[in-house]
């Protein structure tokens, strides 16, 4: 029998409704691994050590959390981007002359790149290595309730660096990690003596942070722009994973691409909001609803010169 006792549902309003089909996409559609779709439209989710329950509304959100705890509503503000800064995000991409992606955006409009905690993000992403969505929400999930600290009943925060770092073999192998077991607690040991290391990343340019990422263990470049994208909000980053690899060379004639081109293609064609633009074609592959080829000339991509990314693990 659940302990949990909850508030009252609240209203949150948004610039764009966001419809049951949507929130779903939204909530389990690879850019988080801590919700749960309940009954009656209802997801239940873990944000640090909030534990959340939202169902979509007419105007926006209905949310509700457990009594207790400071209000989070200026949290849920920001992860859902209640102020409506990506829509006008979304206006700047090349859809006017992009039928894939003006496809895209009609299929899923109002879909959201959700602002994560760049802890909780990392620590995902070091999972999803190979890995499935469901596959990656079950390590996660194993991950707190083997080392975090409990919120209720069966829910659990996700532990410290510090926690991490001193995991035993018999803990990381409980979490089903296999290999990424050494990519969590290499990049634990790294970071737990780096205490203000978000804040230190977070002034870097893109750039910067993705070389920074990838001198993590098991950071490599499409774990690196998702840390980017959903943990540091750079809309300009453009992760490229297997679903983006496919899209890319059907819609955009782009079969035989490496990866690190089909992300320079990506931010140079879709620009200083290129994470939405992928984000839209993601859901749209996975869907099965692409369009056609789009009519588009990749742009000859330009080297810069920079130094390589350090790589460990």
């Amino acid at each position: 029998m659940s302990s949990v006792v909850w508030t009252a549902w609240r209203h949150l309003p948004l610039v764009q409704e966001v419809p049951a089909k949507l929130l779903q996409e939204q909530l389990d559609g690879g850019q988080s691994f801590r919700w749960q779709g309940l009954e009656d439209g209802i997801w239940r989710g873990v944000l640090g050590n909030h534990l959340i329950e939202v169902r979509a509304a007419s105007g926006g959100l209905d949310w509700r959390g457990r009594q207790g705890l400071h209000d989070a509503e200026p949290m849920l503000r920001v992860y859902f981007d209640a102020a409506g800064e990506q829509a006008l995000a979304v206006d700047q991409l090349p859809w006017r002359s992009d039928q894939v992606l003006a496809a895209a955006l009609k299929s899923f409009s109002g879909l959201r790149i959700l602002r994560h905690d760049p802890h909780e993000t990392l620590i995902g992403f070091l999972c999803s290595s190979n890995k499935r969505i469901l596959q990656i929400k079950v390590m996660v999930a194993a991950l707190a309730r083997t080392m975090g600290e409990k919120i209720v009943d069966d829910y659990y925060a996700l532990p410290s660096w510090s926690r991490l770092a001193r995991a035993t073999d018999t803990e990381l192998k409980a979490c089903a990690l296999g290999y990424r077991a050494a990519f969590i607690r290499g990049t634990a040991k790294q970071l737990e003596v780096r205490p203000h290391w978000v804040d230190e990343m977070q002034k870097l340019s893109t750039d910067e942070l993705l070389i920074e990422l990838q001198a993590l263990p098991g950071v490599g470049p499409k774990v690196a722009a998702c840390v980017a994208l959903f943990g540091f909000g750079r809309l300009e980053s453009f992760p490229v994973d297997t679903w983006v690899v496919q899209a890319l060379a059907s819609a955009y004639q782009l079969k035989g691409w490496k990866p690190e081109q089909l992300a320079g293609f990506g931010r140079t064609h879709f620009g200083g909001a290129a994470g939405l633009a992928q984000q839209y074609l993601f859901a749209a592959a996975r869907a099965g609803l692409l369009s056609a080829p789009a009519e588009v000339k990749p742009r000859p991509l330009k080297r810069k010169s920079k130094r390589s990314p350090k790589r460990r693990g």
